[in-house]
């Protein structure tokens, strides 16, 4: 499980994570307060609020060919940086720093 932080201005809520989810995958399901999305490589990412962070848990089909894959990885990029405001080298500078401080 991934858990993301939101940029200041950048609201945590409900509403902008399914108009973000429909712009950048389509569609989604509902199960309880985790919205499900199913899109390309993507068999089932699970995402969720946890306080003012966004939880995310994905399961993705390996099978797939590399094009497709970048496609998908670009587009989940994308999409966290629209909803959250930090882009994918910001993202991964912070889950770098949280690494280093666990261990």
């Amino acid at each position: 499980m991934r858990r993301y932080k939101f940029k200041r201005g950048y609201k945590p809520t409900p509403e902008r994570l399914e108009e973000m989810i429909v712009k950048h995958f389509g569609s989604f399901e509902r199960d309880g307060n985790t919205y499900v999305v199913r899109y390309k490589a993507i068999e089932e990412l699970r995402l969720w609020f946890d306080g003012k962070m966004l939880c995310a848990e994905s399961k993705t089909n390996p099978k797939v060919d590399n094009e497709t894959a970048f496609e998908t990885l670009k587009t989940y990029n994308k999409f966290l940086e629209d909803l959250t405001g930090y882009t994918a080298k910001e993202r991964q500078k912070m889950m770098k720093k949280e690494a280093e401080a666990e261990g």
